[in-house]
Parts: C-alpha cells; structure tokens; sequence
C-alpha cells in the first residue's frame, strides 16, 4: 500500500478598505458587521459621539457589542451606526 502525499498549501489574502469622506468631512465605508455603509468615526469622534470614554469604548469594541474596523496603519475606525443601537 502506497503512502499518500501530503501538501501544504499556503495563500495571501488582501483585502481593500475604501473610505469616502463626503464635504462635510465625515466617513463612510462598509462595517462588515452591519453588512452595508455606514458613517466610520475615529475613536475621538466616537467617544463625543457616544458619552463612553475611550477604554470603555475598546472594552465594548473588544466584546463585540460595538463595531469597530482597525486599518492597516492601526488607525480604529468605529461603526456610527453601532455605537446608536448600543449606547
């Protein structure tokens, strides 16, 4: 009985954010966890928009109860629509 072969197969994957800033300087992109565009805040913004401080805000980002996009370069991105429903 022969011996079966293994291989090893190993892929790359990247993915594209596309953010868009309309005149009044806000965001928008796809939350993938809304499944549609939504306004995108930064951690500044969101702490304003919100009342949360800022660690409480990671905790609630970390427990998945707020939706938040990390970029490439580490910058948070947060979900306005998300911080609306669990606020």
């Amino acid at each position: 009985m022969a011996k079966a072969k293994k291989i090893l197969i190993t892929t790359e994957s990247f993915e594209t954010f596309v953010l868009q800033m309309d005149r009044k300087g806000q965001a928008f992109g796809h939350c993938i966890r809304c499944g549609r565009e939504v306004e995108l805040l930064s951690i500044d913004q969101a702490v304003t928009a919100s009342g949360i401080r800022t660690s409480g805000l990671i905790r609630r980002i970390e427990a998945n109860e707020i939706h938040g996009i990390e970029t490439e370069a580490g910058h948070l991105l947060v979900c306005a629509e998300s911080i609306a429903a669990n606020a």
